[in-house]
């Protein structure tokens, strides 16, 4: 096994990785890193901390080490200072970077396989989104323990020493905090030791039950999704599916040639059984085994979930150069074109993934740090916004970076509604109530984003109607108004209700509106709710990660009623974000 220590050309890549991918490390923030560096202010205590770090997140997804530890400490650390989460994605893939070299140097034993297989791998489609977007860090410390578990396990079976197995197993048991299909690396561990050291075979086959045990914890505090992107179908799709992955980890290339390079990796699989070259077989292995978890998932597709399978891909490509040396030219020299296109076309694509981000990122600062500037200037201000289109709204509001940059009543402009494609029910979260504008008078200030800076933009509440706000965003002072007795004081964009407490809100213009109201609590309860001192009862429309949210059916005295009085009373205090009419 060749020693990391003694392989120095295996650092190039290193180099390259920098060299390739440096905007990646200038790139702001956008779109879910936000929620994510908003993570730290739900930390008050150390029962905080260990929610924050062990509980079903975004989607249900429970990954303590590839995203909450990731980012509780960096944004602890660091706060909103993305060069820091950069460096650390950067030196986590230069280690997983080394690791394959020196895995690829003993399976294909070939001087150069090492270093084909970094380039290959360096400049696939799937790694490049992970280089510049820290949201999807965990694909890059998945790949990592990955490549770290493997390694461990051919210096397990070459030395023989107990310690190496210890490492092993804890490699991988530490992977599955990284990232879910870390679960398939016992299946990829046995077709290795299948083929070069089949006594192991048994010692991994525990690891199987680890597996099992963590898919079942994983279900079992966060269920399967029964509608919407993330609900599993296995159908006639997950083919389909597969062939889709398959031409993106390819390169951007014509269909008849991405179906050309499948039947020659087919080939070469089965040319190496044949003459007893497993590595093949080995690296397909690689690219189909991490991709099984997403299969079911045709509706969500995504570049970036090719960031561990295209180490497959490089150990294909490592294979077909290593056996081409003894081909005939004709022959050779077609594996020498096709790796050649493929590296060419996927570094194209690569390079110009991670300048779109850059540039999608680069915005988002302009604006947030604009906000920030206006702040400065002017701490009482109500700071409305205009300018802000669809793509501005997705990867620079809606995910609150105005809060994790400890900004308050930062709200879109009324009237921004009809510039966003985006739904009612999200976006009257965003935009301040015109009442409310109209009667902060100077207190609230527009300003207009052209997207590079904010100008301030007087006179635009002339075209504001003087409607009743119809949600209420209880966590904002800026709302006071609408809430009445029995509220703590607004904290961490939130108020606690301790026993009984009352709000006002706008009527509802049609009788198919309802009352909806948000409290951050998981727990079965069920807060008792009148309107209009008539007695209606919630009911729960859904539950996401820490927020449940509860509809209303308003009494048919409401209907007209340009205010609603609403009393809220529950036997344990509640948590409550915002009150809605929709």
């Amino acid at each position: 096994m060749p020693h990391l220590r003694n392989r120095v050309r295996l650092v190039l890549p290193v180099l390259l990785l920098f060299a390739f991918y440096w905007p990646g490390l200038t790139t702001w923030f956008y779109q879910d890193d936000f929620g994510w560096l908003n993570l730290r202010h739900d930390v008050q205590s150390a029962g905080d901390l260990a929610t924050a770090l062990f509980a079903p997140k975004a989607h249900g997804n429970m990954r303590p080490l590839g995203e909450n530890a990731y980012w509780l400490g960096l944004s602890s650390i660091f706060g909103v200072e993305p060069l820091p989460f950069h460096l650390w994605t950067f030196a986590t893939q230069s280690a997983s970077l080394l690791l394959l070299g020196a895995i690829v140097s003993q399976l294909t034993a070939w001087e150069w396989g090492g270093l084909s297989a970094q380039l290959l791998w360096l400049v696939n489609i799937g790694l490049a989104p992970a280089m510049a977007w820290s949201s999807i860090y965990n694909q890059v410390l998945s790949a990592l323990f990955f490549l770290l578990a493997f390694y461990l396990l051919l210096r397990a079976i070459e030395s023989g020493r107990r310690a190496f197995e210890i490492a092993h197993w804890a490699a991988f048991v530490l992977g599955l905090g990284a990232l879910e299909i870390n679960v398939v690396y016992p299946a990829l561990a046995v077709i290795y030791a299948w083929f070069w050291a089949r006594a192991w075979v048994t010692r991994i086959l525990p690891m199987f039950a680890i597996s099992a045990a963590t898919v079942a914890v994983h279900f079992f505090f966060a269920p399967v999704s029964q509608s919407g992107v993330y609900a599993p179908r296995l159908d006639g799709e997950v083919a389909a599916t597969l062939f889709t992955y398959w031409r993106w980890v390819v390169g951007p290339m014509p269909l008849a040639a991405a179906v050309i390079l499948l039947v020659c990796a087919t080939a070469l699989i089965g040319w190496g059984a044949r003459h007893g070259d497993c590595v093949p077989l080995l690296g397909a292995a690689w690219f189909l085994l991490p991709l099984l978890p997403y299969l079911p998932l045709p509706d969500h597709k995504m570049d970036y979930y090719l960031a561990v399978p295209a180490l497959g891909i490089a150990i294909l490509g490592t294979s077909a150069l290593a056996t081409a040396r003894s081909f005939a030219a004709p022959l050779r020299a077609g594996v020498y074109l096709a790796i050649a296109l493929y590296a060419a076309r996927s570094a194209q694509a690569s390079w110009a993934t991670v300048i779109w981000q850059h540039a999608r990122a680069e915005k988002v600062e302009d604006l947030v740090l604009g906000v920030e500037e206006v702040r400065r200037v002017a701490p009482g201000k109500i700071i409305l916004l205009e300018g802000v289109d669809t793509d501005l709204f997705w990867s620079g509001v809606a995910d609150l970076p105005f809060r994790a940059k400890g900004l308050a009543s930062v709200y879109l402009a009324p009237g921004s509604e009809q510039k966003i494609q985006a739904s009612p029910e999200l976006l009257s979260k965003y935009i301040l109530p015109a009442a409310i504008a109209l009667r902060a008078g100077g207190r609230a200030a527009v300003y207009r984003f052209d997207g590079h800076a904010l100008h301030e933009a007087p006179g635009r509440s002339a075209q504001w109607k003087d409607d009743e706000a119809r949600f209420v965003n209880l966590g904002d002072p800026v709302f006071a108004d609408y809430t009445g007795e029995g509220w703590d004081a607004a904290s961490n964009a939130s108020r606690r209700m301790q026993s009984r407490a009352t709000l006002r809100i706008g009527g509802p213009r049609t009788a198919s509106e309802r009352l909806y109201l948000g409290v951050f609590e998981t727990r079965d309860v069920r807060p008792v709710v009148r309107v209009n001192g008539v007695e209606c009862a919630p009911v729960v429309v859904h539950g996401d990660n820490d927020l449940t949210e509860f509809r209303v059916t308003l009494p048919s005295q409401a209907a007209g009623v340009k205010l609603l009085d609403v009393t809220i009373e529950s036997p344990r205090p509640l948590l409550f974000g915002y009150a809605e009419v929709r």
